[in-house]
């Protein structure tokens, strides 16, 4: 009689969740587990790329800066493939070209090159046109520099492109 008694109490249902039930909660947990994953990927995948983005920004408007700062005061530009020559301020005979990937800066008329792109930013090509560098031209001198580079960070890359004109600060006449 005690038996059926507790038999009979464990089948009324006293309180346990049926396996229906169960199946139901641990799929819903699955897939809300499953959504959460996928969104931390993509948003590591987002800041990944705004890195690789930053980084690549960073350099080139350091390099833009640098150079902006001494075409203005420079004289004498002569620009190749992927190269620009004058004289500074300071009397010195400056050199920027693209070399492996990378900005170099001359101060020392071409004896020495120091890089100032750094490793994470990969330029792809830099190019300079010089209007206006004949004295009598009528044209204040000026110089156009484009730029194009790429950052990576992971699997993730990063492209932008810069074009700037800087004139030279003292009048040709």
């Amino acid at each position: 009689n005690k038996k059926e008694r507790k038999l009979n109490l464990s089948l009324k249902g006293g309180g346990g969740f049926t396996l229906i039930e169960l199946l139901v909660s641990i799929g819903i947990f699955g897939l809300v587990l499953t959504v959460i994953f996928g969104v931390s990927g993509i948003v590591l995948l987002a800041q990944r790329r705004i890195i690789a983005a930053k980084n690549v920004e960073d350099n080139l408007r350091f390099a833009l800066e640098s150079m902006s700062r001494e075409i203005r005061t420079g004289t004498g530009f002569l620009s190749g493939a992927g190269t620009i020559s004058f004289t500074n301020a300071r009397a010195q005979s400056v050199i920027y070209q693209l070399n492996n990937k990378a900005i170099e800066k001359s101060s020392d008329g071409g004896i020495s090159f120091a890089a100032i792109t750094g490793p994470e930013a990969s330029v792809d090509y830099l190019n300079f046109y010089i209007l206006g560098p004949a004295p009598g031209d009528g044209l204040q001198p000026r110089v156009t520099v484009t730029i194009g580079a790429t950052g990576q960070v992971g699997n993730q890359t990063a492209n932008l492109k810069v074009q700037a004109t800087v004139s030279e600060r003292l009048l040709q006449l």
